[in-house]
């Protein structure tokens, strides 16, 4: 696969899961909503949306994080790294980046983990299977790996461009 197509399909996937976000935080909105209605008109909400709207909100939580580090928006310490030269400035985000791959890594393995442990426990009151809500742990943790490597590949180019001049 070359640069380009990777780049793209790079690209489709983060519209992908940006969708996959914005659905979630649209129905946390419409369930919450109905429980706000039902609890102060009629004293009565049901829990299973309550439920419904904590799973969903771990869901998206876990996977804008990972969506976080493509768009470069998590909070950071540049103070140091603008004070070293441009070059020890890449590495310092390829050290960074790998770090990251290390968390993601681990992430998905006892993510993994937990998930098939928890796969013949329902939840209380939706009775889904519980595997479901922590398999967003090892979602985040493949996300992370993948576009951890994307930045890598981003800031070797900028170092062989930076070279070449």
């Amino acid at each position: 696969m070359n640069g380009q197509s990777e780049t793209s399909a790079l690209r489709n996937l983060n519209t992908v899961i940006k969708y996959f976000v914005a659905t979630l935080m649209m129905i946390i909105t419409v369930l919450t909503f109905y429980q706000v209605v039902l609890r102060y008109l009629f004293n009565s909400a049901p829990s299973w949306s309550e439920e419904m709207v904590r799973f969903l909100f771990i869901w998206s939580s876990f996977v804008a994080a990972a969506i976080g580090i493509r768009e470069g928006i998590h909070i950071g310490i540049d103070v140091f790294v603008n004070l070293v030269p441009r070059r020890i400035a890449r590495f310092i985000e390829i050290i960074v980046s790998l770090v990251i791959m290390v968390f993601g890594a681990y992430m998905v393995y006892y993510g993994w983990l937990v998930t098939r442990m928890t796969h013949s426990q329902p939840s209380p009151a939706l009775g889904l299977p519980m595997s479901w809500v922590y398999l967003s742990i090892p979602v985040m943790g493949v996300l992370l790996i993948v576009y951890c490597s994307s930045e890598i590949a981003k800031t070797y180019r900028k170092i062989t461009l930076e070279r070449g001049h």
